[in-house]
């Protein structure tokens, strides 16, 4: 197995700041006074007020912590003690279509607490985001193995819990976002037959064709793919065949976007939902992707990126931005198309768009490596099974802590 992005370790930096003096600031009295007659003498009065800020302060930190991102990271092998689990047991289609969670993600052992915990679980963003591009398959549809460190696989339950931490989740993009937009519809309606799709549009021969991975492979099916929850929680409940959230908790939608500028009407719906609430603290979380749709050029794609950066940050929410690399090419990748669209040209297009992101603060997770091994129906598209997997792991970065 290949890992084409990886990255030199680093040395910890060095904290000279540990053996500095403590002294009173600004050259107060300290609360603990001595005399040499009496002794330790104590002025309770100001230990009461230290007492006091302290509980206010910690009192703070417990409310921030339960409406922003994040959090205690400390979870380790305890919580994969189950490895064999799989989650999708209990899912619409969870027999017919033939898809376990173990065949998409490989989790740590808990034979592998013996080894040192060679792979804990990540702590935070910036190490999940290297472990997830970083990482591969061992063989050929093999399951997904991040490197050097694993993240939590959710189920639907608890992704809808992390999801109430924010006002909203707007995916922006091509073909490639919608897919991943629809298979993170699928966990979150517990439907791996037709959870991606607006099945209440469709006949009942269509929904018969468009079960399972048809729902991604086949166009007559992928053009049902849902676009919002609202639109979920309205037109389901019309349907004779019911697939509702298992919550509804927090505004997410899809914005298609093939160019830039991108359409105005897009740009109002995106603007009304970061200016529906601005005092709240709960942000808003963007995740973005451009680049089949252009032919996979950096500049207009930059442009893109730009252009929705700027409408998120005048509204002055708190707005965090993840950019999502391509693709990889599949083996079935037409000749004419392999110097403009082939894994040469993807891999230059995912260093460059990493550059660009960095240069802008945005956070970066390449799909390279996840899709380098993985069946292509098209050479350019993934079928459900890698949908999933790249729905999981934009999910996980919402719980990680920067």
């Amino acid at each position: 197995m290949s890992f084409p992005f990886q990255k030199g370790d680093t040395s910890p930096q060095s904290s000279s700041y540990y053996s500095s003096d403590i002294s009173s600031p600004r050259g107060q009295s300290p609360i603990w006074k001595s005399t040499k007659r009496k002794g330790l003498q104590i002025d309770w009065s100001k230990v009461l007020q230290l007492i006091s800020v302290v509980a206010a302060i910690a009192v703070f930190f417990i409310l921030l912590r339960s409406i922003v991102p994040g959090g205690n990271q400390q979870e380790d092998f305890a919580a994969l003690k189950n490895p064999n689990r799989n989650h999708f047991v209990e899912f619409e289609g969870g027999l017919d279509c033939r898809i376990s969670s173990q065949d998409l993600y490989n989790p740590p052992r808990p034979d592998d607490q013996k080894e040192k915990t060679k792979l804990p679980i990540c702590k935070n963003r910036a190490t999940l985001l290297e472990a997830l591009s970083n990482g591969g398959r061992h063989g050929f549809d093999a399951p997904y193995t991040p490197k050097g460190c694993h993240f939590k696989w959710y189920t639907g339950i608890e992704i809808c819990m992390i999801l109430e931490r924010f006002d909203g989740v707007v995916f922006i993009g091509d073909a490639l976002v919608h897919q991943i937009y629809a298979a993170f519809n699928i966990l979150m309606r517990q439907d791996l037959a037709l959870g991606g799709l607006q099945q209440w549009r469709m006949s009942a021969k269509e929904r018969d064709v468009c079960r399972c991975d048809h729902q991604f492979t086949k166009p007559d099916c992928s053009k049902y793919f849902v676009n919002s929850n609202d639109e979920v929680a309205v037109e389901d409940a019309k349907s004779d065949y019911r697939a509702p959230y298992k919550c509804n908790r927090a505004s997410h939608f899809y914005l298609g976007v093939h160019d830039s500028p991108a359409a105005g009407d897009q740009k109002f719906k995106f603007a009304e939902l970061l200016n529906k609430d601005p005092h709240s603290w709960k942000p808003i979380a963007i995740i973005q992707s451009l680049g089949l749709s252009t032919g996979f050029r950096w500049q207009v794609a930059t442009e893109s990126m730009d252009e929705w950066l700027t409408i998120a940050d005048e509204s002055g929410r708190n707005s965090p931005f993840l950019w999502l690399g391509p693709n990889a090419a599949g083996h079935l990748k037409p000749p004419d198309k392999i110097m403009q669209e082939g894994n040469n040209a993807l891999w230059h297009y995912t260093i460059e768009m990493g550059k660009e992101a960095a240069r802008r603060g945005v956070e970066h997770l390449a799909l390279y490596n996840s899709t380098l091994q993985a069946s292509s129906f098209d050479g350019s598209s993934y079928g459900e099974r890698v949908a999933l997997v790249h729905a999981m792991e934009v999910s996980y970065t919402f719980r990680v802590a920067s």
